[in-house]
């Protein structure tokens, strides 16, 4: 277990560690960073993979199976809770972010290549296409119950260059055409850098102070999120006949921390942006841990 904590998790925290104290240092605002990644770097990263990727047309609607299964579970355990505690709306909604939205992108990407290669980085590049969809439509249907609108819901994935990157993609996939130079150069290397400057983002986020209110709530979808979640993904694929490195790279995503587009959304509804803030920062942490304990079990599994 030390030699995973040592060669995945461990190299992963060190970048968004520097990244923050960088960050800190030269007062280095976060959004005009995080605007790069989100329109340049990683539309570039998932045009790339599409482009190259060797995952079946079978694997690729298992894996989009898991995810919905994996969302759809959580937000029904996120909707018992707020029931029994009695949320309001917003924090009804706030909650639900927390709990549905894995962060398949700044870690989960890294962590998957680390752990598991370049199979193991094809499986998160369809994941984190697939999550992304997921999070900016889906997501933003959770949100609008804290009183958005939900037209928003069914707009929201075309206003985002992800989306239009891996139709593209595949496209280029399928066709088999070859990019000239001029063209696939500089995606490459777009590419490579999308996930360290990923990380740097992580750890700019990171500096969020963590509030003591909502103590019972945030410890609650922290166990939704980090422990519950990679069960429901692990059955779910074993129900679809998924094992070895498809399976084990799906459980350990669905372990993925709340991913930093639940702020943002939850910013754009007036869902308790504060909370879903903490439960970012709060998961991300702990999650050193129980990725750590995950990715050694799953391995061991096989």
């Amino acid at each position: 277990m030390d030699k995973v904590f040592l060669e995945i998790v461990l190299p992963v925290a060190l970048v968004a560690i520097l990244g923050g104290i960088v960050g800190r240092w030269r007062a280095i605002p976060v959004a005009p960073v995080s605007a790069l990644v989100f329109y340049l770097f990683s539309p570039a990263l998932v045009f790339h993979s599409m482009q190259t990727t060797h995952v079946s047309a079978g694997l690729s609607f298992k894996i989009i199976a898991v995810m919905l299964v994996t969302f759809f579970a959580m937000w029904v355990v996120s909707a018992v809770w707020s029931m029994i505690v009695g949320h309001e709306a917003p924090m009804r909604a706030a909650f639900a972010l927390g709990a549905t939205t894995p962060n398949v992108g700044n870690m989960g990407l890294p962590v998957a290549m680390l752990a598991f290669g370049n199979a193991g980085l094809d499986i998160a590049v369809m994941n984190f296409v697939v999550g992304a969809v997921v999070s900016n439509s889906l997501g933003i249907a959770i949100a609008s119950m804290a009183g958005g609108s939900p037209m928003a819901a069914l707009k929201a994935p075309f206003r985002y260059p992800v989306l239009y990157a891996a139709i593209a993609g595949l496209a280029v996939n399928a066709s088999g055409i070859k990019l000239p130079i001029t063209l696939d150069a500089p995606i490459t290397s777009l590419a490579a850098a999308a996930v360290p400057v990923m990380l740097s983002v992580l750890g700019l986020q990171l500096q969020h102070a963590v509030g003591r209110d909502h103590l019972l709530d945030t410890v609650s979808v922290n166990l939704f999120r980090l422990l519950i979640s990679p069960v429901v993904a692990w059955f779910t694929c074993t129900a679809l006949g998924l094992d070895g490195i498809p399976r084990a790279t799906l459980t350990v995503l669905a372990a993925m921390p709340t991913a930093v587009i639940a702020t943002i959304i939850a910013t754009e509804f007036r869902a308790v942006p504060a909370f879903v803030t903490r439960v970012v920062v709060t998961s991300t942490l702990l999650s050193m841990l129980t990725l750590t304990v995950l990715i050694f079990l799953v391995q061991r599994a096989g």
